[in-house]
């Protein structure tokens, strides 16, 4: 907008404005023209980015799922008795077969308190609180732990009547001295530990052993005065001990304050690596220590508590009584003929992992087969044939849709004039066949049909089977309407029986990974096509990330962003020009009306003498 003042048709009763925005029309033509380019190139940018969407939504189905041997060579195994054992099996599994007989499930060491923990049913403890609140609740006396500490503190302003000390569960102040603000000794107070001083005693302190606040009596303190305090705090220490399969011993320290709970200092050891579950049963009164693996790992005792605090665990006067132990003890049964036994009761054999359920002896037994799930392979195949075809739809359709010229982007000015309806199927035809015989497109194309009609070499590199290099030997070829484009489809009996008669084959023939094109599957080589067709688009037609710098596109839109610019600034001058020229039009032919109106006045007057 030109900031000036406008005469519009004071003494000429002319429509300058109209006059003015019908001159300009013709002068805005070439920057109409620049917007129209603008416009045509992030459309086309665009829809590369969409092709760039749909080759990556392509090559990240081929790695999740052609690429997994789990989903290309599934197995199925079955359990003649699930109740006794199930199994499952991964892709380098072989079909077998495998009977087991005489089992006996493992079993996991522990330790049970062999009396109730507390002082009485009536009066147990609560496992919720601190340890060192239901010290009296225990039926054996804790012994604990005990360190010096000393700690500083000055009152703040304002004073104060209470202070807390970092560490909690406080068996013993042994003094609490007051210093002024010049170091000299003001003070040093009593201590008791049972009821809250008399307020009106200044030289008395109440010491809550519990939450570790200390509470003065008298006055309230002096502001900048320091207080240095020397207690003992109550703690446990020790270390939580099992074995390792190779008969080595895992051994954990652990260090609980007194203001701990019973369930926290437990959950503490469930969460560590000391292998051991361990929880307190209110209802019995006990306490409950068991390995978290099965199997019998050493001659002697499993589970262990050692260090300063062990007798808090184990030993006669111990708090949880954990005395006694039940021993692991490793699975044993016989598996084709040959009586074993393992750790646990999961264990794998040949790729195939056995979970044992329950003991069975005598002529009992179950069997556990192995096989190929031709399903699942097919299936695989099935998908990646769906979407290897809507990849062409989507890309063949860009390719080959129609261009209508005469549908050039809408100027501001047209879309004034048009309805919403009339814009939108403008639009669509301006935004058609942008990318119609796309060379990078088109060349993309005719590399993945390459990849998938070119054998795959027989060698002891590719593991592939001589019956089966071609995707027209496992049933799967080009479909014979021409209108198609290159799809593909399945002959399903010939799949399905490639896959029953050698599933490895037709893996190799997608994932064979050789170090030369011709050694590589027919996935494998989709995918390299698909990276370097990706990358020549975003080369092109950049992407979210890419700044317009980065991509040739984006740099012919920098530079058409700056004849843009360009003329709207020329434009601004041209209309101002054309104003200027109105307004000196109007103020000469006000100038004439003054002189007219002049002249016509003396003449009257001339008259009237």
């Amino acid at each position: 907008m030109v900031d000036s003042i406008r005469f519009s048709g004071l003494a000429s009763g002319m429509d300058t404005q109209a006059i003015v925005d019908s001159m300009m029309r013709a002068s805005r033509l070439p920057l109409d023209r620049l917007q129209q380019q603008k416009q045509v190139l992030e459309w086309k940018r665009d829809d590369y980015r969409e092709m760039n969407t749909a080759l990556k939504n392509f090559d990240t189905f081929l790695f999740d799922n052609i690429y997994k041997q789990s989903k290309m060579l599934a197995k199925t195994v079955t359990s003649s008795n699930e109740s006794v054992a199930t199994a499952t099996a991964n892709a380098q599994a072989a079909n077998n077969t495998f009977e087991l007989k005489d089992v006996t499930l493992a079993k996991a060491a522990q330790r049970t308190s062999g009396s109730p923990i507390s002082v009485n049913s009536a009066n147990k403890i609560d496992p919720s609180k601190s340890l060192w609140s239901q010290r009296a609740k225990f039926a054996k006396s804790i012994t604990w732990q005990q360190e010096h500490k000393s700690e500083d503190f000055t009152v703040p302003k304002g004073g104060g009547s209470a202070i807390n000390l970092q560490n909690k569960a406080i068996s013993d102040v042994e003094d609490i001295k007051v210093y002024d603000t010049e170091g000299n000794l003001v003070k040093t107070y009593a201590v008791t530990y049972d009821t809250p001083p008399n307020p009106s005693d200044p030289d008395t302190a109440y010491v809550n052993q519990e939450t570790g606040q200390i509470t003065f009596g008298g006055d309230k303190l002096t502001e900048d005065y320091t207080f240095k305090v020397n207690y003992k705090n109550n703690f446990l220490e020790f270390n939580a001990e099992t074995f390792n399969e190779d008969g080595t011993q895992n051994s954990i320290a652990f260090k609980v304050d007194g203001t701990t709970s019973l369930n926290r200092m437990l959950s503490d050891i469930n969460n560590s690596n000391a292998g051991i579950n361990i929880f307190y049963d209110s209802g019995s009164d006990k306490v409950v220590a068991t390995r978290k693996e099965t199997g019998n790992f050493t001659d002697g005792t499993e589970i262990n508590f050692t260090g300063a605090s062990s007798g808090f665990f184990m030993g006669e006067d111990s708090n949880l009584q954990l005395n006694s132990e039940i021993a692991g003890a490793d699975a044993t049964f016989t598996i084709n003929g040959l009586q074993t036994s393992r750790k646990s009761n999961t264990f794998t054999i040949n790729d195939v992992t056995i979970s044992l359920k329950r003991n069975i002896s005598g002529d009992e037994s179950v069997t556990i087969s192995t096989k190929n799930d031709a399903d699942s392979t097919y299936n695989s195949i099935k998908e990646f044939v769906d979407k290897y075809n809507e990849l062409l739809d989507k890309m063949n359709g860009k390719l080959t849709e129609e261009r209508y010229r005469s549908f050039t982007p809408l100027t501001n000015e047209q879309k004034g004039a048009m309805k919403d309806k009339e814009i939108e199927q403008w639009e669509e035809k301006a935004k058609s066949g942008l990318l119609k015989r796309d060379s990078l497109l088109t060349s993309g194309l005719g590399k993945f049909r390459i990849d998938l009609y070119t054998e795959v070499k027989v060698n002891d590199v590719t593991r592939t089977d001589k019956d089966y290099n071609q995707l027209a030997e496992i049933g799967i070829k080009t479909t014979k309407n021409y209108l198609d484009r290159g799809k593909i489809e399945i002959d399903e009996l010939k799949l399905k029986e490639a896959i029953e008669k050698n599933p490895e084959a037709v893996y190799q023939l997608f994932m064979a990974d050789g170090p030369t094109y011709g050694e590589q599957g027919l996935a494998r080589r989709l995918r390299k096509s698909i990276d370097e067709t990706m990358l020549k688009v975003e080369e092109k037609a950049g992407n979210i990330y890419k700044t317009e710098q980065g991509y040739s596109m984006g740099k012919d839109l920098v530079r058409i962003n700056s004849d843009i610019n360009s003329w709207e600034e020329r434009l601004k001058q041209i209309e101002q020009r054309y104003w200027n020229q109105f307004n000196a039009m109007e103020k000469a032919m006000q100038q004439m009306n003054n002189q007219s109106n002049q002249l016509m006045a003396q003449l009257g007057s001339m008259q009237q003498r």
